[in-house]
């Protein structure tokens, strides 16, 4: 062999082995897996439901099923059982559902649906118990996904995130631009308690883009990058701009979620690191960016100044029923009277509207808007499925909490997400089950150790 040959043999080792060490081969990898097999549909049904979540419902469904289907497959793969087969489906159905059950943490959540099911026996309109247990179906099926679902890489779990914290920036910059060209016209549109414009609804929307930030913030924590080590600068600077922009939304929902969130996880990092002197100059930076921010971002101030002109109508004089906010205490007022008249089991699912406007009519006779279901979520399920339905639905609450105490992001989650209960019936939609459930299920896998090995 010559020099020469020698020379060109050593440099095509060299070359292959720099570039098996590049972001980008890991990449293609590891993220970019073909979506004929089993964990690259969960991962793209993955991205896909993030995004759908925002935009459109049908593809929310759909992304969601496919989640679905990715589970059945890789059990049947995990069996070596062909699909085509259907005397093969009960086997994969049944082992199946042993993982799911084995899963506690997972299984406990089909109490969520459980309770409103069984208000089927004391709930005279069937039509529409059958659509409140169509809403709460997901805490069966997703679950059940999740127990499922192939294994895959910390890398493919936390770029979901990453997509979710891009995605949102961008939406936030498009929503920002129809801000500023409409306004004074949204802002005179504040003033009477409308909210910002945004994809479909703004309270989950919010919910959303908190969810987005303490996501950007976790993976800058985590140095977690795709192609290029300066990307943490740009998620840096992206969580950042969904800060600030969250308070030009001024939506209620999400703010309330969002501060609730970050003083929780500052209070546990303050408590765990004992950096007590640390933890108070942070906590008043948060307390004093909000009071600058209720200054000086005029959708937040205008809010505020609704809020406080719509209480007082509401409580000094005889048209304070007309304004939007009052909605929202008269739901809570029927919600609270129906439920102490029914206190064991609620009025039963399929009979909460009716019964809310009946009660609507009796306390406030001159009201006219639209009858509003109690804006509460566990409010909403005393008043339902009474005490009975409570006490099992904070028993699959808190027993997922429970398995996720050791995890820093689930929890701030879930302070979230409780949060959210106070002030809106969440789980009570498609939209809001679908975040709290799939934010749960993925950041309790995203950070648990037997959920994060790679994909082979």
């Amino acid at each position: 062999m010559t020099q020469s040959h020698r020379m060109s043999r050593g440099f095509g080792q060299q070359k292959r082995m720099f570039h098996s060490n590049l972001p980008y081969k890991n990449l293609r990898v590891n993220i970019l897996k073909p979506i004929s097999t089993p964990s690259g549909l969960a991962f793209w049904s993955a991205n896909l439901l993030i995004v759908s979540m925002v935009l459109s419902p049908f593809l929310l469904s759909v992304s969601m099923w496919f989640l679905v289907f990715a589970a059945w497959w890789h059990t049947a793969q995990t069996l070596q059982a062909s699909l085509r087969l259907p005397q093969t489906w009960w086997e994969v159905l049944k082992v199946s559902f042993v993982r799911f059950f084995q899963r506690r943490e997972l299984a406990v959540l089909t109490l969520l649906l459980l309770a409103p099911a069984l208000s089927f026996f004391w709930s005279d309109d069937k039509a529409y118990w059958l659509r409140l247990v169509q809403t709460r179906l997901p805490f069966l099926v997703l679950p059940w996904a999740f127990a499922n679902l192939p294994t895959l890489s910390e890398k493919q779990w936390k770029s979901v995130l990453y997509l979710l914290v891009w995605f949102m920036a961008g939406m936030c910059i498009a929503v920002g631009i129809n801000f500023l060209l409409h306004f004074d016209t949204i802002i005179e549109g504040l003033g009477r308690g409308n909210p910002v414009p945004v994809p479909r609804s703004h309270v989950r929307f919010s919910l959303v883009l908190a969810t987005a930030i303490i996501s950007g913030g976790w993976l800058w924590q985590q140095g977690f990058w795709l192609w290029r080590p300066w990307e943490r600068k740009a998620l840096a600077a992206g969580v950042v701009f969904l800060f600030v922009f969250i308070h030009v939304l001024s939506v209620r929902s999400g703010l309330f979620s969002l501060y609730a969130a970050l003083f929780f996880a500052l209070i546990r990092y303050v408590w765990l690191s004992k950096k007590w002197l640390a933890g108070f100059a942070a906590l008043s930076v948060l307390v004093g960016g909000l009071w600058i921010a209720s200054e000086t971002v005029p959708s937040l101030k205008m809010r505020i100044a609704y809020m406080k002109y719509d209480w007082e109508r509401f409580n000094t004089h005889d048209d304070g029923h007309l304004y939007s906010d009052a909605v929202r205490w008269i739901s809570l007022q029927s919600g609270w009277r129906l439920w102490q008249q029914n206190p064991i089991l609620g009025t039963g699912a399929g009979d909460l509207l009716s019964e809310t406007k009946r009660i609507t009519a009796a306390l406030f006779p001159s009201y006219s808007q639209e009858t509003r279901l109690p804006h509460n979520q566990f409010l909403f399920i005393m008043a339902s499925t009474g005490l009975f339905g409570l006490i099992i639905s904070l028993m699959a609450f808190f027993w997922l909490v429970y398995a996720g105490r050791k995890n820093s992001l689930f929890l701030t989650f879930q302070v979230m997400a409780f949060a959210s209960f106070l002030i809106e019936c969440t789980i009570e939609n498609a939209i809001g089950v679908a975040w709290f459930l799939f934010y749960s299920l993925w950041f309790l896998s995203c950070t648990q150790k037997n959920h994060s090995a790679s994909i082979s």
